[in-house]
């Protein structure tokens, strides 16, 4: 009987470890086919954006999910943050449940945090880049996009766990 009950006690904590690494990445799902730009702090994907509202709300995501405490929801940038920072999900993970931010991570190993900052926006300029050539934003208003999207990726990898995450409601909000 004694072993039974460990075993059940053992596979009831592997379910709970496993279901809030997928709350604290930003998925409400334990699938790994889930789409890399779903869960909390993903409203629109940077692939389809079609409007200059899609582009707000990929400002608002960039910010993160602060109710995700460091994590902030990083499963929309996961790929971002395993090629630059050349870490598994899981030691991304280890590393930020320590407490560490994504700037305190990129610096432990050996990357400029504004390196991972570039990336993050690079992988989001798509968005601008095609409502740009549709004549959809001026100029002017793409470099707005893109420095807002700097803006809100330095928060998010520099957030120190308390500064209250600030809210985009576009160009002239």
């Amino acid at each position: 009987m004694k072993l039974r009950t460990t075993r059940t006690t053992a596979a009831a904590l592997g379910l709970l470890a496993v279901l809030s690494t997928a709350v604290a990445c930003g998925t409400e799902s334990t699938d790994v086919t889930t789409h890399p730009d779903s869960g909390p702090g993903a409203r629109v994907d940077a692939s389809s954006s079609t409007s200059e509202e899609d582009l707000v709300a990929l400002v608002e995501d960039a910010y993160g999910d602060a109710d995700l405490g460091l994590h902030r929801g990083h499963r929309p940038v996961l790929d971002v943050l395993e090629e630059v920072l050349g870490l598994s999900h899981d030691e991304l993970h280890e590393r930020m449940d320590q407490g560490q931010n994504l700037a305190a991570v990129a610096e432990d190993v050996g990357v400029d945090p504004q390196a991972l900052v570039d990336a993050l926006v690079e992988s989001r300029s798509p968005a601008v880049d095609r409502l740009l050539e549709a004549g959809t934003l001026t100029q002017d208003e793409a470099d707005g996009y893109r420095a807002a999207l700097e803006e809100a990726f330095t928060f998010r990898v520099t957030w120190d766990g308390e500064a209250e995450t600030p809210t985009f409601a576009g160009l002239d909000g």
